[in-house]
């Protein structure tokens, strides 16, 4: 692992003891790294704050053409070892809650007893974040539903049908089947911009005005103020089974699904070790 892969995580978590900890190095080497990184550049990279690291203007101005450096030494590692036969080095992967709760713990040991050599370095975040890490390179792969980025090649994986979310109580809890019209003309609870991607495009809600009486920053919030009356919604049967919450849910009528797959940046080769797991979820999903 060389300096500058130092340098990008402490850049990402704003700290030499998260960075260290997360690289498996002790802080004391994590803090001599970015202190060597610095004497060869010449100038500061980061200003030392009593609230963590940041980037300097300098370091800024290094942060992409380290990414770059970084990524390309990775994927030249992980070809070599294609070429020996084997599989390994570190998975850079995005994903979102419900996937990491439900798929990821199997997809992992799965992909793992065929290829132990292989690590995982897992992102959990929102779709808009997903996305803008792949498009910087700071992962290799991320979970996403559609409709993603042009910037981004998309292969699905599965169909996760979209549910209504309504509280025990309510009128319409005692129909077989919910329509669209019967979700827009109740009080709605959304998640925050970024993981509303899905309920916006059923319910279609640049068309249609609707009440948007609360809006919560997690799904599990979402769901936990539905179950206590204070409005309805539309949630992914994924997100639903991962909650832990005893919910009322009643199919939509016509029915909905989300598209779940993996994502990787257009016009950039994934790297082997990516290649790989994205040929094993094809067939493990």
């Amino acid at each position: 692992m060389s300096s500058y892969d130092i340098f990008l995580k402490v850049a990402d978590l704003g700290s030499v003891t998260k960075a260290a900890a997360a690289l498996g190095y002790t802080q004391t080497g994590a803090s001599h790294a970015i202190a060597k990184l610095e004497r060869q550049a010449g100038f500061p990279l980061f200003i030392r704050g009593s609230d963590g690291m940041t980037l300097t203007p300098e370091g800024r101005a290094l942060l992409e053409p380290a990414r770059e450096l970084v990524n390309a030494s990775h994927a030249l590692e992980q070809a070599m070892s294609a070429i020996r036969g084997t599989v390994e080095g570190t998975l850079r992967l995005g994903s979102f809650t419900s996937v990491s709760t439900k798929w990821l713990p199997r997809i992992v040991s799965e992909f793992q007893r065929l290829h132990p050599q292989a690590k995982f370095e897992i992102w959990t975040g929102d779709y808009d974040e997903i996305t803008d890490r792949l498009l910087e390179g700071r992962i290799d792969c991320g979970f996403l539903s559609l409709p993603v980025s042009p910037a981004l090649e998309f292969r699905p994986l599965c169909e996760d049908p979209m549910l209504a979310v309504l509280p025990p109580s309510h009128p319409l809890a005692g129909k077989d089947a919910v329509t669209l019209d019967d979700i827009r003309a109740c009080p709605i609870i959304m998640p925050q911009r970024g993981s509303d991607n899905d309920i916006r495009q059923v319910l279609d809600l640049e068309r249609h005005e609707v009440e948007i009486r609360y809006v919560l920053n997690d799904d599990l919030s979402t769901l936990a103020m539905v179950n206590g009356g204070f409005g309805v919604s539309v949630m992914p049967r994924l997100i639903i089974e991962s909650c832990g919450i005893e919910l009322t849910t009643r199919p939509l009528d016509p029915p909905a699904c989300r598209v779940i797959g993996i994502a990787t940046p257009r016009g950039r080769r994934p790297t082997s070790l990516a290649d790989a797991f994205i040929e094993f979820l094809g067939r493990a999903a």
